[in-house]
């Protein structure tokens, strides 16, 4: 039988639901499990963004089959649906993005988001480990994971792999102005947090997939080190390393007339002086440079081609290889 969006987007939640009920959750849309082998906890989330659904199939799949004892794991694992208001509604948000919402030194309005992500903080601040799976508004050509550079964070996520892409950046470099990611807020206690973007946004096979695979491994990952003492750098030197990239480039998206060609998905190269879109004046918008392009947006726009308020920080980044080995910018 064929569902629509709608109709899988209740099924999943229903059934998220309905084990938080079972297993007596005491914090809306999360749920543990702690088989007490170890003492090792990490937490999974999906949902940060509300139309980001892809890896929710891939968590109820997990939670069942560590009820059902089909996967092994002896320590504790959380996992939360950050926003499902935003998700009934195929919505990034409601009030504000979740994403900018964490951290003590918060400075915006206490939107429904604020008032979610400090309800999650404390169990993000129990975790020793913090995987949050994203995807891209427009199609990507490959997985990625994107976090500022961390020694422990990076080991962690080659370890637990799914993509060979990780776009970083310096450390005390924010993701956005605009406010603090949910791995951002676990970095800051000296945690690991990482991102994986799964993907274009929406339910798919290869998300589900994909998520599934990570799942799996990070719980491996996590027993490997708590139960049998192996480091997490020695786990993590089994697989390749990393392509590594980063941001040296943001397009402000400073004017509703302002526009990108169609077409663009995330990890198109870009060449130097490539028209790529259109100013606000509708004279050529060129690439200022070689590189890759990450998040491009394609707002809806009103009958004379302006892009429904607000815009976005920015109408598409760049992102460039690294000139060295991003653990090197650790030692400066």
């Amino acid at each position: 039988m064929l569902y629509s969006k709608k109709e899988k987007l209740d099924l999943y939640l229903n059934e998220f639901m309905q084990l938080e009920k079972k297993l007596n959750s005491n914090l809306s849309n999360t749920l543990t499990l702690n088989f007490n082998k170890h003492r090792g906890h990490i937490v999974f989330a999906g949902l940060i963004h509300g139309n980001e659904t892809g890896s929710l199939p891939a968590i109820i799949k997990c939670i069942n089959k560590l009820l059902q004892k089909e996967l092994s794991f002896g320590g504790k694992v959380s996992f939360l649906l950050g926003n499902i208001e935003a998700a009934k509604k195929d919505l990034r948000y409601v009030e504000s993005d979740l994403n900018r919402s964490f951290g003590e030194s918060y400075k915006g309005k206490l939107t429904l988001e604020r008032k979610r992500a400090v309800e999650l903080m404390p169990l993000l601040k129990s975790a020793d480990v913090f995987i949050d799976f994203h995807q891209t508004i427009m199609p990507s050509l490959k997985p990625f994971y994107i976090f500022e550079m961390n020694h422990d964070s990076y080991h962690w996520a080659r370890a637990v792999g799914g993509a060979s892409t990780l776009v970083t950046r310096k450390k005390g470099a924010p993701f956005s102005q605009a406010g603090m990611c949910s791995d951002e807020y676990v970095r800051s206690l000296q945690k690991i947090g990482i991102t994986l973007e799964l993907g274009e946004q929406g339910f798919s096979d290869s998300a589900e997939t994909l998520a599934f695979s990570v799942l799996k491994r990070a719980l491996k990952c996590i027993d490997k080190v708590f139960s049998s003492g192996i480091s997490i750098e020695k786990l993590s030197r089994k697989n390749n390393d990393f392509e590594f990239l980063t941001i040296s480039h943001r397009e402000p998206f400073d004017s509703p007339k302002k526009c990108l060609n169609a077409g663009f998905s995330n990890f198109h190269k870009l060449t130097k002086n490539m028209i790529v879109g259109a100013d606000e004046r509708q004279n050529p918008l060129e690439s200022p440079k070689d590189g890759y392009i990450l998040f491009p947006k394609y707002p809806k726009r009103n009958s004379t081609g302006e892009a429904s308020m607000p815009l976005p920080g920015e109408i598409f980044v760049i992102a460039e290889p690294t000139l060295e080995h991003p653990l090197n910018w650790l030692k400066a």
